[in-house]
């Protein structure tokens, strides 16, 4: 019933319209809708047919791709926010059911992995998702599309999206499907739910408490897609360097490249 009440809430709040705004320009026709064709090849790799198009096709569309328009606030970044949501109770739900010893730390952990940016990108990639993204031709040039963070939100908003155009149970299953219901453990494909934590872990025992420092080194890109360089020290040395559409990505991705390249003599 709480669900249901919040769909309402959301989708009451979307249909408000927005005045006195300043006259923007119009994105490229040329790129403002999807081709039906590639809609009905989305639809079959999900598994699940859209009532609402828009629905989808605004899951789908990079914050870039409106950026100085007068839709700039339709692209997906609200339903990653709702999508999110959804995504970590199917999670919730799922593991509390498959592990029913487990106690609620390791439950935790394990929702974590599964819920982090680089492992639902990871399924992104499998459904081809990036091939879908409303990008300006510049910014699909650049990467932009392929990139772990433009690929898990744009699954988080899809699942939102999905969520919006029917309802939770649907959500709920689509998601543990694109999930293989949970019987790969991201864990054992290298994927970290705490790799700040686990790099401590290693380097404590033997350089202290205080031996890593994170750094940003270097920053990238226009104001709406900016990036980060963050390197980690053990003792002043650097042991990895990672790169994120945040500090908190980039410095998880340093650790990681520790974590892997870690040897007692680091």
């Amino acid at each position: 019933m709480v669900a249901s009440q919040i769909k309402r809430i959301i989708l009451s709040l979307s249909g408000l319209k927005r005045k006195n705004r300043e006259p923007q320009q119009e994105p490229s026709k040329e790129y403002s809708y999807l081709p039906n064709k590639q809609i009905k090849r989305l639809e079959k790799i999900l598994g699940y047919t859209f009532k609402n198009k828009d629905l989808l096709v605004q899951s789908l569309t990079h914050p870039s791709f409106l950026l100085h328009t007068k839709d700039r606030l339709q692209n997906n970044q609200r339903l990653e926010f709702l999508g999110d949501s959804v995504i970590q109770l199917a999670l919730t739900e799922a593991l509390y059911e498959k592990f029913e010893d487990e106690r609620e730390g390791k439950l935790t952990s394990a929702r974590s992995s599964y819920a982090r940016g680089d492992y639902m990108a990871k399924i992104a990639r499998q459904l081809n998702l990036g091939e879908f993204l409303r990008l300006k031709p510049k910014d699909r040039d650049a990467g932009i599309g392929e990139q772990d963070g433009s690929l898990g939100d744009a699954f988080e908003a899809l699942l939102g999206a999905v969520y919006l155009d029917s309802d939770y149970t649907t959500a709920r299953d689509l998601t543990l499907k694109l999930y293989d219901n949970l019987d790969t453990d991201p864990e054992a494909e290298g994927i970290i739910s705490n790799p700040k934590g686990k790099l401590q872990e290693l380097i404590q025992p033997i350089h202290g408490n205080d031996a890593i420092r994170y750094d940003t080194t270097g920053e990238f890109g226009e104001p709406h897609n900016r990036e980060f360089e963050i390197t980690v020290f053990c003792n002043d040395k650097a042991i990895g360097v990672g790169i994120g559409r945040t500090k908190k990505e980039a410095a998880e991705k340093a650790a990681i490249q520790a974590i892997t390249e870690w040897t007692p003599e680091t």
